[in-house]
């Protein structure tokens, strides 16, 4: 039993807590996501915390229509960490989680920004996360996000533009 504690204690914290909740998992998914400029996203990261048959789907409105597309978890992991000229830091303002059992439903609201002193956001996005608890982890089955259409802002909830939660 001492040796298993010695050993999680020699493992960096984001490895072995980050998935611990479900709120855990997705704050990691948020901080896994930003990156300064000439960085690339956490793609070990990325990966543990997306299950494998896990699907991405965003959507969006393109010359006034809507649309809705879908990347697989493997496709969309293999898209990431590799490094990018501009910076990207995603802000999440506001979250409801809902848990039962081994689901969980996470609506979060997300602001990204190229500079992280910007006053204002780049994107706004409303996600709606599904994750199963495998184990003793939490891991991403689906995420949808809906990027924010001019005129029609997204609703921030108790949110505050600007703050982060943790």
């Amino acid at each position: 039993m001492k040796i298993l504690l010695m050993a999680l204690l020699l493992v960096p914290a984001p490895v072995w807590a980050s998935e611990s909740s479900p709120g855990k998992a997705v704050s990691a998914l948020w901080k896994a996501l930003s990156h300064d400029p000439g960085e690339g996203t956490d793609a070990a990261l990325l990966g543990r915390l997306f299950h494998q048959d896990a699907v991405i789907f965003v959507g969006r409105y393109k010359d006034g229509i809507p649309t809705v597309e879908r990347t697989f978890a493997e496709k969309f992991l293999m898209s990431q960490g590799k490094v990018q000229k501009d910076a990207f830091y995603e802000c999440e303002i506001s979250r409801v989680v809902e848990t039962y059992d081994r689901f969980a439903t996470v609506y979060s609201v997300v602001e990204s920004r190229t500079s992280k002193g910007a006053a204002s956001a780049d994107a706004v996005g409303v996600n709606s996360i599904q994750l199963y608890k495998v184990g003793a982890e939490w891991k991403i089955l689906s995420l949808y996000y809906h990027l924010e259409r001019d005129g029609s802002p997204v609703p921030l909830g108790k949110g505050i533009s600007g703050e982060c939660i943790a």
